[in-house]
């Protein structure tokens, strides 16, 4: 079983956060895409898998994880030619989700690539499909996709602010209740803004989202890393 999976992409992974998060989370499996293992050898992280051509991760580091495998029989390390279909990230992701954990966190998915960072989202679709939860997330957010109804708690959100914008065509029937700014039934279309900076209302411990069809990309975001 590989329970709750950290997924370390090739964007920017802030190091002091990801230790923070690292200590406050419990894990079950670690998996590396390319140059995430960078970042999962400064962190000092045994991984389990890791996956990818490679192309930018250390030459130094992926020979040290290789040479733990060898030696320990430690950790699976998969290589792909660097002419592909798919990012390593998306690779990545659709192997973790065809073993069907408990829940996927991913970590080094943002950063100055907006592409990568907008496939990343773009490849949420598939854990969704399933039923499983997964975050993207850095110092600042934590991005996943809903397609259900969800309740909203002061006390784990992510930040103070929250997001709600429509990732498919139209979501429709969308209520939002307790929160600063409430919406009754309201349809949600692509090239609109309705939805950005919401908050929970003041007095309220927590709030209720339910969505009658259709898939949103929420936010939950904060000004500093604490």
């Amino acid at each position: 079983m590989f329970g709750r999976t950290l997924i370390i992409g090739g964007g920017e992974v802030d190091i002091p956060f990801c230790r923070e998060f690292l200590e406050k989370n419990t894990i079950d499996t670690i998996v590396c895409a390319d140059s995430g293992l960078d970042a999962a050898s400064e962190l000092g992280l045994s991984v389990d898998y890791a996956m990818g051509d490679f192309d930018s991760a250390s030459e130094e580091v992926l020979d040290q994880y290789e040479k733990k495998q060898e030696e320990a029989e430690e950790g699976r390390i998969f290589r792909y030619p660097a002419e592909k279909d798919a990012t390593d990230m998306h690779i990545v992701l659709d192997w973790v989700v065809d073993r069907l954990p408990s829940e996927i966190i991913i970590l080094g998915a943002t950063g100055k690539r907006m592409d990568h960072f907008l496939a990343n989202v773009n490849i949420l679709m598939k854990p969704l499909s399933y039923g499983i939860p997964a975050y993207i997330v850095d110092p600042y957010n934590r991005i996943y996709l809903l397609d259900h109804s969800h309740i909203f708690r002061r006390e784990s959100m992510y930040g103070k602010y929250v997001s709600f914008i429509p990732f498919t065509e139209e979501v429709s029937a969308v209520y939002l209740r307790g929160f600063k700014y409430e919406l009754e039934g309201e349809n949600l279309t692509l090239g609109g803004s309705i939805g950005v900076s919401n908050e929970l209302a003041d007095g309220e411990d927590a709030a209720l989202l339910e969505i009658g069809n259709g898939v949103l990309v929420t936010v939950e975001s904060r000004d500093s890393k604490s």
